[in-house]
């Protein structure tokens, strides 16, 4: 029984190291898919943060410009601008 379980624990003990350099590939091909996985998700927030931003500031100045020719629109109206003065006085 001795040799016949010595040559067991040696199949058995080259079997575990195939199952770990298998499972070292397997968790090294699982490492890079992550990480490409990673920085995808990272390049998508980043545009997602990015665009949010242009987008608020675009409706924030749009809203500013829209206020601005509110206001030369009305003064234009009410004749207390420099243009309409000289356009009324000619």
């Amino acid at each position: 029984m001795g040799i016949a379980s010595g040559v067991g624990h040696f199949f058995q003990s080259i079997i575990e190291v195939i199952q770990g350099l298998l499972g070292a590939v397997v968790n090294f091909f699982q490492w890079i898919l992550n990480a490409v996985v990673g920085l995808f998700q990272g390049f998508v927030h980043f545009v997602e943060g990015t665009l949010g931003f242009a987008i608020h500031n675009f409706f924030i100045l749009g809203t500013v410009a829209a206020a601005i020719f509110a206001y030369m629109l009305y003064n234009q109206r009410q004749g207390t601008t420099a243009a309409s003065r000289t356009i009324k006085n000619k």
